[in-house]
């Protein structure tokens, strides 16, 4: 196992060291305590002293300090007998041992598993590492926890959470490379192997030492429950040791599939809800709605190898013989392993099939992978598992979703392996926002004629991938590609047809074809695809129908919610509603929530789906708050992103709200450079409300005393209006006609523009037209006029939420928010069991385990493991921790 799996924690504790001379290094079986000690011992620049520590000593009284002695002495002043020292001679006898080791470098004493001592040394022990303070001696012990009443306690500690799904697979990658050379793991492979390893890195190499290499390249079928070896075992003692009879057997049954129905054990099974409570109260098995299952996937592997081969037949038998007729598809799982037939890798590929878009995921995952196994010819698979990889790929498991579009892309059938390098396309496009760099070579002669919906639906998904990147002439190109086969067309190439084609026309402000597609998403909202009703969506938001938008996302979000990547689109396109009404608040709430969403997706080692949004939409949340310094990271990761993916859409709304920003804090020189750059990008365009950066530009321009550059941009303005009209567009028409205009003139002019913005869509813009008059009058010597324009504008910036800007325009300065504490991203409490809240509730009175057991009648072991999930759950390493986080985070005030 490669020894720098923590880094940060060995960091950590040499920090520690420095401070405390002494810390503990707590953590359960497998979570990396003895790697990080040999980082320790072996970049330690003096000398080390090991000492060992067994359980088969602890009914020995002071053994342990007695082995620490012997260890000391015979690196200070050669061997020591020990056998003959009392209780009173102990303590002096250790600490005169501790201060006789000689030499002018610094000594390191590692203590392995100190809480395996007999009791009186680790209370021994402890005294002496709470009295060291200074000194060249330094201390390490490990535990597996230290109480707060314990021998241990107020030692220094660095307790080691478990490993984010992330930094598994990761981990995963680089044991693979270690392990085979040049050998990489497949990404489904890493994520099984991660999922399963529940948080131990130690679990992680287990796996991947059990798995065949064909396997880990992602060659034959996965082993999920993953293969494990009897080492593994002291990983799982907390959820399977002491376990009743029954426990035991109800948890041997679970074993056997991803998913097992209730009825048929509560039948079956006698004692079974007590077995069922007392297996959740540990955390080994977990309900999801009428089904149980084991969520950890290593306890599932050591559970089922621990079962005979006659005791799992006679079981799949039973449980087969249980869900016939009543589940079909967990009678066609157990048959699998009993008797399958021809039919059963085409019923088990159907049940994973809906298992997915029930949003049973990993269980959809497992029946697609024991129907590759069973099949004897994986060709009648593929068109199956194309239709799994879209399901899978909505839910955002683009790994999964990979793996079976790789598979199927080999199939003999044309329509499979177009349908699959359609899927793949819109795969990378939701991940990198990157296409195909040979557009009319994606499909051959043959596919054209073999499968010509299946191309054309090819043509139409990169037709809407390049309307995303506002490369409309390509996407008009390959629209009139796909149509020269409409006779071919089902009801979906139909939907994708008007998809792009709303898309075109709203850039062109045309909001014929959105309205269409509103009328007939009304009509027939059961069938309307999410790809259709997004791009509904989108050309209403162009053409200015705002509460038309704002009905078809609802409609969307609620059909999609358990679908990850169309939710997140929705979302986008919710915040970008929201940011051209002006309304901040709402626009940072959406915002927020998709950032969250984001990291918890990055630590659960899944794709971020479309970054470059999610990119320009947080700079934009950070410039309107206040928070310059930090939008500054998030603007030059977006830059880089668009220079990489050559997405000059991104790049001009980018440099469009960068000059936005900088012209509302009265920085038109630094504005203008950004404006112009938009400009030259946006050269194409005819529809000014899509970038919406002109009426900007022109105001910077007039600020710096450019005025004929304006007044020219002016003009071309006024010609882009007539062609693509649209209220926001006559808006800033009228207000850079304000700006130019002179005397009186001026004056009437921003009147009517005022008038204009009257209504509640234009309130933003209402503000910067009484901040661009206020400007006019303070250049006229007006001052008392054009402080009573600022505080107006002021006060409508307050109003949609814009406070830092109106602080602005009434202070004369952005003063930057605060930052906040980094702080975990924690779910509010409301979110724990019951049981597990009742914990946490007595925790923050401050009360000690063994007090919460007496208080709710249960065993100190079960405070122990719920506490255990709450940290898991919260996200928090210790119980400080878990206390500085419920006094400290807003967010969990309320609880």
């Amino acid at each position: 196992m490669r020894q720098v799996i923590r880094r940060k924690e060995v960091g950590d504790l040499r920090a520690l060291l420095s401070r405390h001379r002494a810390a503990a290094l707590t953590g359960g079986f497998g979570t990396g305590r003895r790697s990080i000690m040999r980082v320790l011992e072996s970049e330690w620049d003096g000398p080390v002293i090991r000492v060992t520590a067994s359980r088969l000593d602890e009914g020995t009284p002071f053994s342990g300090i007695g082995g620490l002695l012997a260890a000391v002495n015979a690196s200070a002043n050669g061997a020591s007998d020990q056998a003959d020292l009392t209780t009173d001679e102990i303590v002096p006898s250790m600490m005169e041992a501790l201060r006789s080791i000689s030499g002018d470098e610094d000594t390191l004493i590692l203590v392995p598993n100190a809480d395996e001592m007999d009791m009186d040394s680790q209370r021994v022990l402890g005294q002496a590492l709470r009295r060291l303070k200074s000194g060249r001696l330094h201390i390490v012990i490990t535990a597996r926890s230290i109480d707060d009443d314990g021998p241990f306690a107020s030692v220094p500690e660095i307790e080691l959470a478990d490993l984010s799904i992330s930094e598994l697979i990761e981990l995963a990658r680089d044991l693979a490379l270690t392990r085979f050379g040049h050998t990489r793991i497949a990404e489904e492979a890493a994520q099984v192997a991660a999922h399963a390893a529940s948080g131990r890195p130690l679990a992680v190499s287990h796996i991947l030492e059990e798995m065949a290499p064909s396997e880990m390249r992602g060659e034959i079928a996965l082993s999920i429950p993953v293969r494990v070896g009897p080492a593994s075992r002291p990983m799982i003692a907390d959820y399977v040791e002491g376990l009743t009879p029954n426990a035991e057997a109800l948890l041997r049954c679970l074993s056997l599939s991803p998913l097992t129905p209730l009825r048929p054990l509560v039948r079956r099974m006698p004692g079974f809800w007590e077995a069922v409570d007392e297996l959740e109260s540990r955390g080994t098995i977990e309900r999801r709605g009428a089904f149980l299952r084991i969520p950890h996937g290593f306890v599932r592997a050591m559970v089922q190898q621990a079962m005979g081969a006659s005791e799992r037949r006679r079981t799949h038998l039973a449980l087969a013989e249980d869900c016939a007729d009543t589940w079909p598809q967990v009678e066609a799982w157990h048959v699998s392993f009993i008797d399958p037939d021809e039919e059963t890798p085409q019923q088990l590929a159907s049940h994973a099939l809906g298992l997915v878009r029930r949003g049973l995921t990993a269980g959809g995952a497992e029946y697609a992978e024991r129907a590759i196994r069973v099949c004897n010819d994986v060709e009648e698979l593929r068109g199956q598992l194309v239709e799994i990889a879209e399901a899978l790929s909505d839910h955002g498991q683009f790994a999964f979703s990979r793996r079976y579009t790789r598979i199927a892309s080999r199939s003999n059938q044309a329509a499979v392996v177009v349908r699959a390098r359609t899927l793949e396309v819109r795969n990378v496009f939701l991940e990198t926002q990157t296409l195909p760099s040979s557009l009319f070579t994606s499909w051959s002669r043959y596919e054209s004629e073999q499968a010509p919906a299946e191309v054309a639906r090819l043509q139409l998904t990169l037709a809407l991938c390049h309307c995303e990147r506002g490369e409309f002439a390509r996407a008009q190109e390959l629209l009139a590609l796909a149509e020269a086969a409409d006779e071919h067309f089902r009801d979906s190439e139909a939907q994708l047809v008007q998809a792009v084609r709303i898309l075109l026309d709203g850039n062109r402000g045309k909001d014929g074809a959105a309205f269409a597609g509103f009328v007939s998403l009304q009509e027939h909202q059961d069938a309307i695809r999410p790809s259709f009703g997004l791009a509904v969506a989108q050309g209403l938001v162009l053409t200015e129908h705002y509460e038309a938008a704002s009905a078809v996302l609802d409609h969307i979000g609620e059909t999609c919610a358990a679908t990850r990547v169309w939710k997140r689109q929705v979302d986008c396109v919710r915040a970008d509603l929201e940011m051209r009404l002006g309304r901040v608040s709402q626009a940072v709430d959406v915002i927020d929530r998709l950032i969250a969403e984001t990291e918890a997706d990055k630590r659960r080692g899944l794709v971020v789906v479309r970054q470059d949004r999610i990119l320009l939409l947080h700079a934009w949340k950070l410039l309107l708050t206040g928070r310059a310094g930090e939008a500054g990271l998030v603007e030059e990761q977006a830059a880089v992103r668009a220079s990489a993916t050559n997405n000059h859409r991104l790049l001009v709304e980018l440099n469009a709200l960068q000059g936005r920003y900088l012209l509302r804090t009265d920085c038109a020189a630094e504005a203008i450079g950004h404006l112009r750059r938009c400009e030259q990008l946006s050269a194409d365009e005819t529809n000014p409300n899509v970038r919406r950066f002109e009426g900007d530009l022109i105001e910077a321009l007039v600020g710096i005393g450019r005025r004929e550059h304006a007044t020219l941009l002016l003009q071309k303005l006024r010609d882009r209006a007539k062609a693509c009209p649209s209220q926001w567009t006559d808006l800033v028409v009228s207000r850079s006609e304000a700006l130019l205009a002179a005397g009186e003139t001026a004056t009437d002019l921003f009147g009517r523009a005022l008038r204009q913005a009257s209504t509640s869509e234009f309130v933003f813009e209402k503000a910067a037209i009484h901040a661009a008059f206020s400007a006019r009058l303070a250049d006229n010597g007006s001052m008392l006029k054009a402080r009573e324009q600022r505080l107006a504008a002021a006060a409508l910036l307050r109003e949609v939420g814009a406070s830092r800007l109106a602080d602005h325009l009434r202070n004369g300065q952005i003063v930057e928010e605060p930052k906040a504490p980094t702080l975990p991203d924690l779910p509010r409490l409301g979110e724990l069991s019951d049981e597990e809240l009742k914990v946490v509730e007595l925790v923050r009175a401050g009360m000690k385990n063994r007090e919460i057991s007496e208080r709710i009648f249960v065993s100190l072991r079960t405070v122990e493991l719920r506490l255990t999930a709450v940290y898991r759950k919260l996200g928090v390493g210790s119980r400080t921790e878990l206390v500085s986080r419920l006094a400290g985070n807003p967010r969990l005030a309320a609880v």
